[in-house]
């Protein structure tokens, strides 16, 4: 049956931010794998590992730090996918030949999928990885449940499957999309198996031109589509005797929903291969033309900092978390390069000492003075150091006198030159000023900190809820008092609350506190935990995965916002489940493990139903809103606003977190 998600959950993302930030690559570490080409990369959540697979089937996980080799498969037949399962830490493996088997990469055996696609073209997982999709070159699309271990649905489909180069899905794991190499892109509700939309995604810079699409991705965090085009045309003048039209090389950007073209950058190298990596605004890519690795900077919609390799490229792959870079080669070597933003080669630290950690360098004051040196700019005139200006001298020293507050902070120095060029350099102080230190009070203005509140109430088809619009309120006020600038939604329907995230996603980008707040029903199935709009009519688990809005959509679009930054998801949705039930699921919420930057706090254990409360808000929103109003460390939040709910509720209730933050963070 479905499971009520009788729970408040918080998680705080570590996340590249929006931050229209310069992209470099270091040249990290060289595998060599074997001797034929390298056509499929993955990495696994956490980064430790790379894993590669060549055009003979070979499957191999190397250590990422090392390049040890921990595991390889040799299974004949080339790989169609191979993707990271979280929950099992094994791999997936999809062969040509439509079979399928998970690996796991440390302990355990091999172990073979009951699932015989047909001779699938490509295959993809949901965001959820709870539906392996492929299409073969029919154009028959199955989908296979891997909770269920059973076939989901087959559908046939308008598009090419012989021509097909990017099946996929969107963000919130409910609509499937395809596309061909003429630009021809379908959107499917692929459990009610309906076509959405059909768009043509083309370049049309020239009258009469064919455009002819060489590879695509989602962006990641954005709601754009990435296509790499090679428009086709006859020049000015027409062909002269014995010519050949001319050929141009672009990458368009489009709005998913509405295919509108967004923007095109001309690219001298046609792209054969890319991957959207180093924040929503960035993305790498290779030409079989060259052994150059292109990035490409989307929003200034310049091509920026190529490198080189030593073998012709062939495949190429961004870790989750955005930070490493992996290139196979033709000749079956994989090359890692670590992903650096903010050109931090041309700025360094000199005083304090910095740590490459994440906010492991310790201020025992309330402020500190910065020093550090520019280099590879000429004529730097003006250097900013948190927005107040630094004393420079002539050889590029500068220094500055800064404030910090409690905990993490991130300090951005800018310089700028006579050309109004910019380089950019964060670094990470934590204060902890000691007793004997200022106890000035340290400023935080400035920050940019910005909320998203959602709060349901007014149920049409289920019973109202009493307290969500006044902890929606009570957690608005809260966060103006803490300079947060705070979008409301009040009874959203499903339209309106999908819309309110894209938008929040918009507005997030190098914030430093991003925060999203909701209070309604909530449900899980199947593993994954749904919000559930105000006008959403359930009858099955199917509804919910159709109609409810999941939380890993909301993930999805925090994750690239601000990764120096707190970012946080707070759920209240601890009520009743008064939906009909399903076919699948227990009691309570699955557990969702914190990865690495993150906390997550439940109002309550998992199987367990949260208070609604006797007064205003319900009984963990009200006591969470008393503890953020005192300036305390986030953990000290959880743990006080968990320690008065088990008292108030006689032990009823007992709120729990899981913590994997890289630093110390205050909201007051």
């Amino acid at each position: 049956m479905i499971r009520s998600v009788c729970f408040c959950l918080l998680i705080v993302l570590s996340s590249i931010k929006g931050f229209a930030q310069s992209v470099t690559l270091s040249a990290f570490k060289k595998v060599n794998v074997g001797n034929s080409e390298i056509d499929l990369i993955t990495f696994s959540q956490d980064s430790k590992y790379v894993i590669v697979s060549d055009s003979k089937g070979k499957l191999q996980v190397f250590e990422l730090e090392t390049g040890k080799l921990i595991k390889a498969d040799q299974t004949s037949g080339k790989n169609t996918l191979i993707e990271y399962l979280v929950r099992d830490k094994a791999l997936l493996v999809v062969k040509a030949n439509g079979t399928a088997f998970t690996l796991p990469i440390a302990d355990g055996q091999k172990k073979n999928i009951s699932i015989n696609f047909s001779n699938p073209v490509t295959a993809v997982i949901d965001p959820s990885q709870t539906y392996l999709t492929a299409i073969n070159k029919e154009g028959q699309i199955e989908t296979f449940d891997l909770v269920a271990s059973m076939t989901h649905n087959r559908m046939g489909s308008n598009i090419n499957g012989k021509n097909i180069l990017f099946l996929g899905y969107d963000r919130f794991g409910q609509q499937l999309i395809g596309l061909n190499n003429l630009g021809d892109c379908y959107n499917w509700e692929f459990l009610s198996q309906k076509l959405i939309r059909q768009l043509k995604l083309q370049s049309e810079e020239f009258s009469g031109s064919k455009s002819v699409v060489k590879t695509a991705s989602l962006s990641k965090g954005s709601d754009l589509f990435l296509v790499a085009f090679q428009e086709i045309f006859i020049p000015k003048g027409g062909l002269r005797p014995g010519g050949q039209p001319e050929r141009r090389n672009s990458i368009g950007t489009f709005d998913l929903t509405s295919g509108n073209e967004n923007k095109r950058i001309q690219v001298q190298f046609r792209p054969d291969g890319f991957s959207a990596g180093a924040g929503a605004n960035h993305l790498f890519y290779f030409s079989s033309d060259s052994r150059t690795i292109f990035s490409v900077d989307i929003d200034k919609g310049e091509v920026t900092e190529p490198i080189s390799v030593d073998e012709r490229p062939s495949a190429i792959a961004s870790s989750k978390d955005g930070e490493w870079l992996a290139i196979g080669t033709t000749e079956g070597k994989v090359s890692i390069f670590e992903v650096i933003k903010n050109n931090p080669a041309e700025i360094s630290i000199t005083n304090p000492p910095v740590s490459r950690g994440y906010g492991e360098t310790l201020i025992q004051d309330v402020n500190s003075i910065v020093e550090g040196r520019i280099a590879g700019l000429d004529k730097v005139n003006t250097v900013f150091v948190n927005d107040a200006k630094a004393a420079i001298n002539p050889d590029g020293t500068f220094s500055a006198k800064i404030d910090l507050a409690p905990g993490k902070n991130r300090v951005r120095v800018v310089a700028q030159n006579a050309k109004s060029q910019v380089v950019t350099k964060d670094i990470y102080l934590t204060s902890q000023p000691s007793t004997k230190s200022s106890t000035a009070k340290p400023v935080t203005h400035g920050q940019k900190r910005i909320a998203l509140v959602i709060g349901n109430a007014d149920y049409q088809f289920s019973s109202k809820l009493r307290n969500t619009i006044n902890d929606v309120k009570s957690m608005e006020a809260t966060l103006k008092s803490l300079d947060f600038e705070v979008i409301l939604v009040q009874n959203g329907s499903y339209e309106t609350m999908k819309n309110a995230i894209f938008s929040f996603g918009d507005k997030i980008e190098d914030a430093d506190v991003s925060l999203f707040f909701y209070a309604g029903h909530g449900l899980e199935v199947d593993g994954a935990n749904y919000l559930v709009p105000v006008d959403a009519s359930i009858q099955s688990h199917l509804d919910i995965k159709q109609k409810c809005i999941p939380l890993g959509g909301v993930t999805n679009t925090m994750e690239f916002a601000n990764e120096e930054g707190l970012n946080m998801i707070i759920l209240d949705a601890c009520r009743n489940n008064p939906f009909p039930s399903g076919k699948r699921g227990g009691e309570g919420l699955a557990r969702v493990n914190a990865p690495s930057g993150t906390l997550i706090a439940y109002a309550t254990d998992p199987g367990s139903v949260a208070s609604d409360g006797d007064g205003v808000n319900g009984l963990y929103t009200g006591e969470l809103v008393k503890q953020l109003k005192i300036s305390q460390r986030i953990e000290d939040v959880f743990m006080n606003t968990r320690n008065s709910v088990e008292k108030l509720s006689g032990g009823n209730q007992r709120p729990w977190e899981e913590a994997r933050l890289k630093g110390v963070f205050f909201l007051k």
